[in-house]
Order: structure tokens, then sequence, then C-alpha cells
């Protein structure tokens, strides 16, 4: 399993132990996750000049969420934070808290 932090700059992924696996350029964010996402256990996301957009993230949950591994996702709207850092934020959140349920689906109306 691997754990995912991202800035608006850097993407790296971590391991079970906490030392990282690889570390990339922001541009390659949606590859990573195209390759690796049903290994993917948690994301920490950081946005240094404001708040994530509320519907992506939603949309982002999810898609994640259809993952039966996947455990969370964590956006922080503070400093800009190294991508390494957050990727042991989202590994200590999947440590220690319990998970998030997923998203509810929306009933279709006829």
């Amino acid at each position: 399993m691997f754990y995912l932090g991202a800035n608006d700059q850097r993407v790296t992924l971590v391991d079970e132990e906490g030392h990282e696996v690889y570390s990339t350029d922001f541009r390659q964010f949606t590859t990573v996750l195209t390759h690796l996402r049903p290994m993917i256990r948690a994301i920490a996301i950081a946005n240094p000049v404001g708040d994530v957009d509320k519907n992506l993230l939603a949309v982002f949950q999810d898609q994640m969420h259809r993952e039966k591994n996947f455990h969370s996702l964590t956006a922080l709207s503070m400093a800009p934070l190294d991508s390494r850092f957050l990727a042991l934020i989202a590994l200590t959140k999947a440590r220690t808290e319990k998970a998030a349920p997923p998203p509810k689906v929306k009933k279709k109306r006829k």
C-alpha cells in the first residue's frame, strides 16, 4: 500500500514504513492516480493559496472510495508543506483514525 502527499508542485508516495518510494512533479498527479489507484491507501493534499475546490474534492473522494482499500482523503489549506510530509500525514491518519464512510450514492429520480 502507498500513501500519497501532493502540494501544488510535487507528488510523493511513501510505503507502510514511511520511506519515500516515488516523487514527481505535480503535472504527473493524474498519471500516478491512474496507474496506482488500487494501491493508494490514503491521500493528503495541501493548497498553499486557499481552499481546495469542494466540488472537485467531493468527486475525487467518491472516485477513490470505489477502491476497497482506500482509507481517507485529507485537504489542508495552509502554508506550503513538503509533499513527503503530506504523504506522512496520510500514512499517520490511515494508521490512527477510523476510515471515513464512503459517500452516499444518490438515487436517480424517475
